[in-house]
Parts: structure tokens; sequence; C-alpha cells
């Protein structure tokens, strides 16, 4: 860095409020790489990040950054392949997409052992550049992203090589013994990633030398391809060519995995990839023989197998949207958490909480309607897919919302929020609706809602900074019922506006004073209320508050003894009742959210296992509850009608 440079440093304050980059430049950047690798069919994932404002700082505060030496992984995508000599070709792939500035990779001598990591610099697509707000790059900040290529062994351990031996380096260095076992390990590793590859050729050139063409193919070449079997016409020609010192199988088996990856990008449409196909590709490129032209030709081969791929023929169908909810919510907003003197007006709940959901919008959409209103108004964008419709009457506190986005990873698939916000009873009252549409032919049974759940950012902001009552103010850590808030917690049960199921957990004394909480196992209760605050009441109490107010509320006598007991309160009346038993004998098979783990279904037991099942029980109900009709998913051309 020169003398005269200045370096640069910003709060994570600054970055949130400058630094815009919208969902769709990580989303797309994930789908460009995705297509050009799917095309060459390679084995691999993909992940993707956008740095955080906490992130950026603490990079700005590490490294000098300045004028000339900007930050440059604004948006970053990592690409893991199974196979070593995928690195090579997938970076030049990446070359030949993206606009390079520049490659640097792992440096490692010949005593140490470090992971296999290519690091590239690109520049944004001039059209995504565009969506990231203007004042980025006043920020010293670069228009590029950064392109992480590695291997599947070493991103398996390069995380905890990272956190524990990189970044405590001068303690590893006291303790050389294990620093040398750690880089045995490693080195163990890297052996792995090439002894895989070197299996693969080995077992490749056994299946050629024994005429096995398909196995050979799929081993040869290591791609993802369909089971259609071989041409019998193609296998006899590659019989017939066998004594042929220059035969079609040897051509086959010695051109490299590059060459293919080459030619089937290289193809204006993207070619279903099977033995077939890759014969016919290195035909029409190399070989040119006139016997497997005249077969490619009769099979249409390149569209053979097409409509078996759901991907492919779902593309060219059109079909009515069907909507799915994966979130909802019928509340009053009583500004409980606004930072006033006095208790607040309805007015002013009502401004509040509109002026939360117009920033929530804007925040999304602005970058697209450049015409948004910096405050509450009337509002009506359309453009190819991205909508948005705001009806705002300040006077009669009366707000209309609702949106709608394609969403940039699954075809056919769009994503919507509505809201009603008005006066009711001198009160402010506020209806959400969040959910998805797509075709019915594209929504298998496994593909339920309940897996979607969120609610849309603007409610959580809602309930954070104005406040919220169902029946009973909203809180975010868990309560412990006492004897004068029984009525308090009566009324909200018989509420019959409560939205809100609630959660009563009653525990004994453990003989020192404090609540004996074991009966419910790895049932953590500070996580289960952090996680379901905002739809759900939790309270906890001893047993004499709780049979007090099992007693208010008139349950059945055999209700009443079940302690300790779990409680779950249903807004339609109905309660649930579990024991310590029901909680230790619990199994659930949960869904797991993380993208890119080929692990998406496991099971657990116990308190662990009770904690995602009520979660789930309580998610489930919220979708699939009556709370508002919501508005017609059409797009309303006037805002006056």
């Amino acid at each position: 860095m020169g003398e005269d440079t200045e370096r640069v440093f910003y709060t994570k304050e600054e970055l949130a409020e400058k630094v815009r980059v919208p969902a769709v430049v990580e989303q797309d950047l994930k789908r460009i790489v995705s297509e050009r690798l799917d095309s060459a069919g390679f084995y691999y994932r993909v992940f993707s990040r956008i740095k955080t404002p906490a992130s950026m700082s603490r990079k700005f505060e590490w490294k000098d950054y300045s004028e000339e030496r900007k930050l440059q992984d604004l948006v970053g995508v990592r690409v893991n392949l199974y196979f070593d000599d995928d690195v090579d070709i997938c970076k030049e792939i990446m070359e030949n997409t993206f606009d390079l500035l520049e490659w640097s990779a792992s440096e490692r001598s010949e005593e140490e052992f470090k992971p296999t990591k290519l690091n590239g610099v690109f520049r944004l697509p001039e059209y995504l550049r565009a969506e990231i707000s203007p004042q980025t790059w006043e920020m010293s900040i670069d228009d590029t992203f950064e392109l992480q290529i590695k291997t599947m062994f070493f991103e398996g351990w390069h995380e905890i090589e990272h956190d524990m031996r990189y970044k405590g380096e001068e303690l590893w260095s006291h303790f050389p013994g294990f620093s040398r076992y750690f880089n045995s390990i490693l080195a163990t590793l890297e052996l792995c990633d090439k002894s895989m590859v070197t299996l693969f050729e080995d077992m490749g050139h056994a299946l050629y030398k024994s005429g096995q063409w398909s196995d050979m193919i799929r081993t040869h070449f290591r791609v993802k391809m369909t089971d259609a079997e071989m041409y019998p016409e193609v296998e006899a020609v590659l019989d017939e060519d066998q004594t042929n010192p220059n035969s079609l199988g040897k051509r086959i088996y010695r051109t490299s995995k590059r060459k293919l990856a080459n030619e089937l990008l290289r193809r204006g449409r993207r070619v279903p990839i099977n033995v077939n196909t890759i014969i016919a590709v290195l035909n029409d490129s190399e070989f040119h023989d006139e016997r497997l032209t005249a077969i490619f030709r009769e099979k249409d081969v390149y569209n053979d197998g097409r409509e078996d791929s759901v991907g492919e023929s779902r593309h060219y169908q059109l079909g009515r949207l069907l909507p799915h909810v994966v979130f909802q919510m019928n509340t009053l907003v009583d500004g409980n958490r606004m930072r006033v003197e006095e208790k607040p007006t309805p007015g002013q709940i009502f401004e509040n909480a509109a002026a939360v959901i117009h920033k929530w919008i804007g925040s999304r959409y602005t970058q697209l309607f450049k015409d948004f209103p910096e405050k509450p108004a009337d509002y009506f964008g359309d453009i190819m897919g991205y909508h948005v419709q705001i009806r705002y009457d300040r006077e009669n506190m009366q707000m209309k919302m609702h949106v709608r986005h394609l969403d940039m990873e699954v075809g056919g698939r769009m994503w919507f929020s509505e809201c009603l916000l008005g006066e009711e009873g001198g009160g402010i009252r506020l209806k959400v609706r969040n959910g998805y549409a797509q075709p019915e032919w594209d929504s298998p049974a496994s593909d339920l809602p309940g897996m979607f759940f969120s609610y849309p950012g603007f409610y959580k902001a809602v309930v954070d900074t104005v406040g919220i009552f169902n029946g009973t103010e909203c809180f975010s850590r868990r309560r412990i019922l006492r004897d004068d808030q029984i009525g308090m917690l009566t009324s909200c049960l018989h509420d019959p506006k409560r939205t809100f199921p609630v959660i009563l957990m009653i525990s004994k004394d453990d003989g020192e004073g404090l609540m004996d909480e074991s009966w419910l196992d790895a049932f953590r209760v500070s996580d289960f209320t952090r996680t379901v605050w905002r739809y759900t009441h939790v309270f906890t109490c001893y047993e004499q508050t709780g049979r007090a107010l099992l007693d208010a509320c008139g349950l059945p006598e055999k209700e009443r003894r079940t302690v300790p007991g779990f409680y779950l309160f249903w807004p339609d009346g109905d309660i649930d009742v579990y024991t310590p038993d029901d909680i230790r004998s619990c199994s659930f098979g949960r869904h797991l959210e993380a993208r890119g783990d080929s692990r998406t279904y496991d099971i657990v037991y116990g308190g662990q296992a009770f904690y995602h099942k009520i979660v789930t029980d309580l998610r489930d109900w919220n979708i699939s509850s009556d709370m508002w009709s919501g508005f017609h998913q059409e797009a309303v051309r006037g805002l006056g009608s």
C-alpha cells in the first residue's frame, strides 16, 4: 500500500445502512454456477452467502482496505467437488462463464498439508451489479464476488482446521508433536482425494479391456447420468470395432473428462446426459463414424429420454397456481414496545406499524420500483413477476398490502406476503399471511408447506418494535406464572379472539425453592421460547400455582392431577396434556433444513424429540387454521376498485 493511501474503516451500522444486496444477486450467481456444472454433468455441491455488515466491519478492522485495495468478497460462492481432477476443469468453466480478475491458490510446502482450494475473484455481471445499492461502491467495496473451489474431502475438515489451528497458530507452535500428527491426518485426506480418482481410472481401464462399454463410460468420465441403457446397435458397433488398433472403444477411453465437459457445454441446448448421448457428442466432435451417426440420427438421441425428466417437461407446461400458506396471524397491535412516555394512542400505534410495513416493502422492492414512495401511500407496481400493491388511508387508519416475487431457485414457484392493518373497536388489528404458489402438477404430496414455515420480516419488526397483544402481551423470554397472574392467564385462555396457542409447564419444587425441570429431559425451555414466542405464549409455574390455574379453567379432575405436566391450550378450546413419560418416550423424525446436506431426514428421541414435535404441531396449526381470507391472488390494476 502506498504511503499516501489512507486506510478506511466502517462500522456495522454504516454498512447496514448503505450496503444493500438483494437476495437475487446471490441466488442468480448460484444458479448460473449450478447450471454450468449441471450441463457438464459434475458431481458437486454449491453454497453461497452475502457478507453481513458485522462480518464486513470485522474485515475492515483486520485488513488494510483503502481506495486502492478494496473488499472483494461482498458476495461469495463456494463449489465443493467430489473428484480432485475436476478442480482444474471447474476452474476453466468458471473462467469461460464470468469476467475473471485473478486466481489465488493454497500455497503448500513439501512438509505441510493444506486444503486443495482455489479462490477466484470475478467481476459481478452488470445486471446484478445494478441491483446493489449505489452507496456500496463509495465504501471501498469492489464490484466483484469471490468463488471458491474445493474438494469434498478437504471441505469436511477445513472449517475445523481454520478455527482451531489457523486462528491459534501461536499455540500450535508450542506443540510440534500434535501439529505433525494433525499433518499426517491431512496427508491421509489428500491421499484419499488422489486415490479416489486413481481407483476409478484403474477400474475404467479394466472395464475397457473387458469390453464392458457402458460401465467403462460411467467409471471413466464420472459424470451424473441417467440410467438409460446403451443402444444395442451402438454396442454392436463397438464390439465389431474392438479388433481395430484405433478402435472406437479405445478412443472413448482415451478421451479426457475435460474434453467431454467442453463439448457438452459447447452445445446450444442442454444435453440429457447418458451413455448414448456421451458417445453421440464425442462422435459429432471427434470420431465422425458414419455408422454411429446413422444410428443416433434414427434414434433422435439428444431428445431420447428427455420427456422422462420432470425439469425438462414442466418447462413447457402451464398450470393454475395453487397457493400454500406458510404463516398467518390475526392479532391486536397495542404498542407495548414503543418508547413513549405515555400510553400510545391508536393513531400513534397505526402510524408506527404502517411505517414498519412500508419500510420492509421498500427494502425489498425499491431497486425494482424506482418510484416507490419514501412514506406510506397508495402504490401499485408490477414488473415481470414482481408485484407491489398498497392501499393507505391515514385518516381512517387503514392499510392493505400485497407483494409477490418469483422464486429464483424453483421454477414455477411464486412467493407472496400480504397484510391488513386497521382500526377495530378502538384498537389496531393486524392480519398477516405469508406463502407461496406453484402449479398443481408441481406440488408433490411430500412438499408440505410446514417445511417452509416462516413469517415475513415486517411481522417480526412489528412484534419486536411496536408490540402486539394476543389474549395477553407477547414476551420473548420464558415467564414464571405467579398467583396474582392467574386471572390474567385465565382471561387470555377464554379470549375468543386469541390466535396464539398457550403452553403451560407445571413443575414441582426441588426442595430448595427452585423449579425442578428434570422431567423435561433435553427440552430447553428458554430456547423453545425464543423459537416460538412470536406466535405462541409460553409459561412455566410451580405446582401450587399450576393447580390453581387448572381449577380456575375448569379442567377435568384427571387432567388437573398431571403434575409435572405439559399443557398446550389451543385457540379453538382443545387441550393437549403430556406427562413426563410422554416426553421420555417421544421419538420424532425431523427434516434437516440445511441446504446441500444429502441427509435430509433423521430421528431424535426424548426431550429433544418432544421439542421438535411441539414446534411442528404449533406450526402446522398456524398454517392450517382459518384466521382470515386474505386478498385475491390476481393483480388488481385499479387501486380504487
